[in-house]
């Protein structure tokens, strides 16, 4: 059974945890571990463990945003994927959210990439319409340029501006457009 549980305190930020994270990002795609602690204390973040039958098999980060949710990391361990594991997790989130979900994710330029979005796509989420760059997360780091994807519908021109004006406001904090480097 797939349990999502929120991590309510750094203690609970364990090395296997940390693990995940790092070995499934690039780190122009991540945030230093240290500042993942601090924002276990913002209101709007949640970090949460993904457990199978106890085990820890991955984390899916959440920010609860004005009109909408927005996922910024999801990671199953590698040796998990292609099991359903990602797809039960990500249908807790969608069943416990009833405002539209957005989600960052690689434009399909590797096999990975392509078969992430295929993930989301098979899950009932469309890429949006926009051009979207992950801002970076700290001055050492590059921007990314990435896609949105939506969930139930697809985000059109200028709702996608709004989105990404928010996202880089509430997550990154950054004012939008995200400086260039």
């Amino acid at each position: 059974m797939i349990k999502l549980i929120p991590v309510s305190n750094s203690l609970e930020l364990t090395e296997d945890l940390k693990q995940i994270y790092v070995g499934s990002f690039p780190p122009d795609e991540r945030r230093d571990w240290q500042k993942m602690k601090e924002l276990l204390q913002h209101s709007g973040f949640i970090l949460n463990k993904v457990l199978e039958d106890q085990e820890l098999v991955g984390l899916i980060t959440v920010w609860n945003i004005p009109n909408f949710v927005f996922i910024e990391h999801f990671a199953i361990l590698e040796s998990k994927r292609e099991k359903g594991i990602g797809g039960q997790a990500l249908k807790q989130v969608i069943a416990e959210n009833l405002k539209p979900i957005i989600v960052e994710v690689e434009e399909p330029v590797t096999d990975d990439a392509r078969r992430r979005i295929a993930f989301y796509e098979s899950a009932g989420f469309s890429v949006c319409d926009g051009i979207y760059y992950q801002p970076p997360y700290s001055p050492d780091k590059n921007k990314v340029k990435m896609l949105l994807m939506s969930f139930p519908e697809r985000v059109l021109p200028p709702e996608f501006d709004e989105i990404q004006t928010r996202i880089y406001r509430e997550v990154y904090q950054q004012k939008y457009p995200a400086k260039n480097k």
